[in-house]
């Protein structure tokens, strides 16, 4: 694959995250001023992933058929009218509506970005590409946060949307301007896709099911992750020490740098040692990041259990991104990675809304504590990951 494309890739992967993550520290505490309750910041924040969970599958299946680029400048086109229309959202219910179009929009892009990135890579560098990639989009994750933290503070919520608009035009724009697909590369894939369902191939190569569902269950661990730092972590540090939108804001960005800076080691350990050992060890040292967070008292303890939830997070996500592109047939590539995304959207649609009715209940430590127990018994299905020998296999190298 050309450098240059590559880094167009992860230029749009940045953008993207840093897009949405530009709103994340305001939008519960906005939310919650025009009066959504705790139950009620879980839909919101679901909202966005349960959209994409309807849409990434479809998504990916087109990106098969009819090329790449048109569906991830559609997606973020669809981000920045949700961006610009959240200035007149006033209830919850158009906060939820406004979150489903902005994920509509995530929706169309990841699968392409994802399919586009391991197209034409040899397997035994996917495991190191998709560290970058990830490393790439948690920057993304980590600053925009901090950045949308400060803005808030200074500016205020309309000026945290202004932001999250232009930046999600820029990437649309980027996408247009930088990237293209031919027409005889369309009918390519469109007949690569029509050959692969005439013979029947399977999206998953025989006996690795169980492998990919394992997989797609640790990923569907960091959605849960995700979606409960975004609805419920900002009030559990007001609650705690009565956080400002800017320490909330460095939380969220001390999470996003561990994300950064652990994902290029583990994609190059899955590269070297299997993508197993990677996907089961990061989720443990994540459930211990998670676990901590009930034991913390104040901003410092609470900003290292959270970092190293997120390093946790970030050691275990390119192997399992590595293992999708694996163990798919690769005329089915892009929609593999729909199943994979979809795996963490319903984390992120059941973590924000199961731990928000939680919270209700229990209170805010309580599900704090509840979703660490939950973590645990996710992180275990990394035993059941098969190493498919990707590395050494001359059949599976030609995917």
């Amino acid at each position: 694959m050309h450098n240059r494309r590559i880094l167009v890739l992860y230029a749009l992967a940045f953008l993207a995250t840093l897009g949405y993550g530009i709103m994340i520290p305001t939008l519960s505490v906005h939310a919650h001023a025009l009066g959504a309750d705790h139950a009620a910041i879980g839909m919101i924040i679901s909202a966005f992933a349960a959209a994409q969970l309807l849409t990434q599958i479809p998504m990916g299946r087109l990106s098969d058929r009819i090329g790449r680029v048109a569906l991830v400048v559609t997606g973020f086109g669809l981000m920045a009218l949700a961006a610009t229309l959240f200035h007149f959202a006033t209830s919850p219910a158009q906060f939820v509506a406004l979150q489903a179009l902005a994920g509509v929009g995530a929706g169309c892009l990841w699968p392409p970005l994802m399919a586009m990135l391991t197209d034409d890579v040899e397997p035994a560098a996917r495991g190191t590409l998709m560290g970058i990639f990830n490393t790439v989009f948690f920057l993304g994750v980590g600053i925009g946060p901090l950045v949308g933290g400060v803005i808030a503070g200074a500016y205020g919520h309309d000026a945290v949307f202004n932001a999250w608009t232009g930046v999600a035009l820029l990437g649309g724009l980027l996408c247009f301007a930088a990237i293209r697909e031919s027409a005889t590369e369309k009918r390519a894939v469109a007949a690569g896709v029509r050959a692969s369902m005439a013979a029947n191939t399977p999206l998953i190569k025989p006996g690795l099911w169980s492998t990919f569902a394992a997989g797609c269950v640790i990923r569907s661990r960091g959605g849960v992750c995700t979606s409960f730092n975004n609805a419920l972590l900002p009030l559990y540090a007001i609650a705690l020490f009565d956080a400002t939108p800017a320490m909330i804001g460095s939380i969220m960005f001390i999470h996003g740098l561990g994300m950064a800076f652990f994902n290029i080691p583990g994609g190059m350990m899955s590269d070297r040692v299997g993508r197993r050992l990677p996907a089961l060890a990061g989720s443990l040292i994540a459930t211990a990041g998670v676990l901590w967070y009930s034991a913390a008292t104040g901003y410092w303890a609470l900003f290292a259990a959270v970092g190293l939830a997120g390093a946790g997070n970030a050691f275990s996500t390119p192997a399992v991104a590595a293992l999708t592109a694996d163990v798919c047939d690769p005329r089915r590539r892009g929609e593999a990675f729909g199943y994979f995304l979809t795996s963490f959207n319903l984390g992120m649609v059941l973590g924000a809304l199961v731990f928000g009715f939680v919270s209700e209940a229990l209170g805010l430590w309580g599900a704090v504590f509840t979703w660490g127990l939950t973590s645990f018994v996710l992180s275990l299905f990394g035993l059941l990951i098969r190493e498919t020998a990707t590395r050494r296999s001359p059949e599976l190298a030609q995917a």
